[in-house]
């Protein structure tokens, strides 16, 4: 009778747990879908040329596409373990102060190839820091992209060296690293569009596991909950027979 017991307890919870990690796969699914159909939405308005950036209703600002007048910050950040067509690489981040707001916002010039080994990469990338890019005023383009806080494991960068190499963007660390970093806005970057001077590979995707993905995981899950309830009954039928 214990027995018995103890097996429809962790047949249930078992069941219980694979329904809502199903559920769980459905609710990304949505998310993910409604990321999606606000970025086309956002896409389709004609940009717009903006001053400032950070205000209550940034959220607005989501996918939309603007122009920004400003001049670049010369220090250049990498974004560790980016993947694009199988091949590690990095996405460069680089801060743009803007003309009349002095805002600050972190520029995402696209992705670049890893190339030689981590502990030289401030040898291999020494190119960015020479670019020239922060000498004059300039117009770019791009659309803002909500970035969430990140979490890491172990330091978020390996040293003080330009370019300098982060595991994920963080928004603290980059303060700690500029100036006047009581004026960077956090939690947003703005991506570059391809017609842009002093960018990379900007093939940019909204979202980095599609609906569809969600969906094939959710219905896993629901087949595992199924097969478990179908399992029971066979279960608790046989002991009865017995």
């Amino acid at each position: 009778m214990r027995i018995k017991l103890l097996s429809s307890i962790i047949f249930l919870l078992c069941i219980s747990l694979f329904v809502s990690l199903g559920l769980w796969q459905l609710e990304r699914a949505n998310e993910k879908e409604n990321i999606v159909n606000l970025y086309k939405k956002r896409q389709s308005f004609k940009p717009e040329k903006i001053s400032f950036i950070s205000d209550n209703n940034i959220k607005k600002k989501y996918y939309r596409n603007y122009v920004i007048q400003g001049k670049y910050i010369n220090k250049i950040f990498l974004i560790d373990n980016k993947i694009k067509n199988k091949k590690p690489g990095f996405n460069v981040i680089t801060p743009f102060k803007l003309l009349d707001s002095n805002e600050i916002i972190l520029v995402d010039r696209g992705w670049i190839k890893m190339k030689g080994e981590r502990q030289n990469i401030n040898k291999n990338y020494q190119y960015l820091n020479n670019q020239g890019i922060q000498n004059n005023v300039q117009e770019i383009n791009g659309y803002i992209y909500p970035r969430d806080k990140s979490y890491t494991i172990g330091n978020i960068s390996t040293d003080k060296k330009w370019p300098r190499l982060l595991q994920a963007i963080n928004f603290e660390e980059v303060k700690n690293s500029i100036d006047e970093k009581n004026l960077l806005i956090s939690g947003v970057v703005f991506r570059l569009s391809p017609e842009n001077k002093y960018g990379f590979n900007r093939n940019w995707q909204i979202v980095f596991m599609d609906s569809n993905k969600h969906l094939g995981y959710a219905f896993q899950w629901f087949s595992m909950a199924l097969a478990l309830v179908i399992l029971t009954i066979l279960f608790f039928m046989r002991k009865k027979n017995e």
